[in-house]
């Protein structure tokens, strides 16, 4: 059998990609072969997604999510920040949003005494510098810079929120950046199954795992994200949070969310005006939650964030001050 020539030319400039990621790593440890082996058995028992019969927006994901199982299995997962699928969509390098973000985290007043240790990368998952500022990556100084926008919209800082929900978690850097700026309450990540099995190898990397002493949890279960949201006390204060993923998930599921987010109160979300076939402008405008505010990314376009206070359940957090 014989391969078009562009079709080798695809397949072949993939593997260089994953050679070059694992370039220079020392060889696994006795310890570490046993959690990739672990790691791996967890992505073999993921079943394959069929595309067929499913919407654009829905096979850009289902595909993703193949393409992220087939490295998981055959790939160094010390490098997955390298890998194509996770650089293409969590792990940028070469963004034109990061200069004006990361200009914009070191204009602010308290760049000095909080921002700039929050930038601080770890060697999880094998991030790339950014020539412009090489102690962090492209991906953390997005992500920084999206929590900074939070704290503006809620004028309330990351450490005053007792729980949050993440709807869409990445690879768990913003869980993360979140706990190094000081959140110590209850944290919940929402995703799709390969997501939470590749979220919970970082978080573990980092300190935030399973073993840890922090309250964080992963599930792909939306009954489990339904109880969670249930069992948060009374009069606590808490954020459901979704950059740019609740607007690529199915209507189905966002319709199912919601009332999620009206008795959990507060929200900040981030996202693109279209995906694929979808209007999210319009979407968002006309029927999501009542009571927000939606402004458009001046340097991103066809970006925006909105934030909102929704349900008579929303109890506001206490202000602090610092300069958000």
């Amino acid at each position: 059998m014989t391969f078009p020539f562009d079709a080798l030319r695809y397949h072949y400039a993939r593997w260089r990609r994953r050679r070059d990621a694992e370039a220079g790593l020392p060889p696994l440890s006795a310890e570490e072969r046993t959690r990739v082996r672990h790691f791996r058995d967890a992505f073999r028992r993921l079943p394959v997604n069929v595309l067929d019969d499913m919407t654009a927006t829905e096979a850009d994901w289902a595909e993703a999510m193949n393409r992220l199982r087939e490295l998981a299995l055959h790939a160094d997962p010390r490098a997955f920040q390298r890998w194509d699928v996770i650089a293409a969509r969590m792990a940028h390098t070469s963004s034109p949003a990061t200069p004006v973000e990361l200009a914009a985290l070191r204009a602010h007043p308290e760049w000095e005494t909080r921002w700039r240790h929050v930038l601080r990368e770890v060697p999880a998952g094998r991030p790339v510098p950014y020539a412009e500022f090489p102690e962090s990556s492209e991906s953390l100084i997005q992500t920084v810079h999206h929590v900074m926008q939070l704290e503006r919209l809620t004028s309330h800082r990351v450490e005053n929120w007792n729980a949050i929900v993440e709807f869409g978690g990445g690879f768990g850097g913003m869980c993360r950046a979140l706990h190094t700026l000081g959140f110590r309450g209850q944290y919940l990540i929402y995703d799709l199954p390969p997501m939470v099995l590749l979220q919970r190898w970082y978080l573990e990397q980092v300190g935030l795992g399973d073993d840890s002493h922090t309250r964080v949890a992963t599930t792909s279960e939306f009954v489990e994200l339904a109880n969670f949201v249930r069992d948060i006390p009374a009069g606590a204060h808490a954020l459901f949070l979704a950059t740019w993923s609740l607007s690529e998930a199915p209507m189905a599921l966002r319709e199912r969310v919601k009332p999620l987010v009206e008795r959990m109160g507060h929200y900040f979300i981030g996202f693109q005006g279209r995906y694929g076939e979808v209007d999210n402008a319009a979407y968002f405008a006309k029927s999501w939650l009542r009571a927000n505010h939606t402004e458009r990314i001046a340097h991103r376009p066809d970006d925006f964030y909105m934030s909102g206070m929704a349900g008579v359940t929303a109890v506001a957090p206490p202000a602090a001050g610092g300069g958000t």
